[in-house]
């Protein structure tokens, strides 16, 4: 398979997906079996995980995590 994105080759592997719910808020889906780009990083996730994430994203009260994280924010004023 080619990244669609820049040609390059594209890696069978489980990671992660970032995404971000109405209120900015960022889920973090883990185990996702994807296939990602050797040369530029690029994600394609498989339409069936696709539509499962897209699922819960619509729902997001549903949302039970398994686990929660801490996360810094630095903020740089120029």
């Amino acid at each position: 398979m080619k990244c669609f994105e820049c040609g390059g080759e594209m890696l069978e592997m489980h990671g992660s997906v970032r995404m971000t719910k109405k209120d900015g808020s960022l889920i973090i889906f883990k185990g996702i079996p994807l296939y990602q780009c050797r040369q530029c990083g690029e994600q394609y996730i498989p339409g069936k995980w696709a539509e499962n994430i897209g699922g819960i994203m619509r729902d997001e009260n549903a949302i039970s995590p398994d686990e929660i994280m801490t996360v810094p924010v630095i903020a740089l004023h120029g």
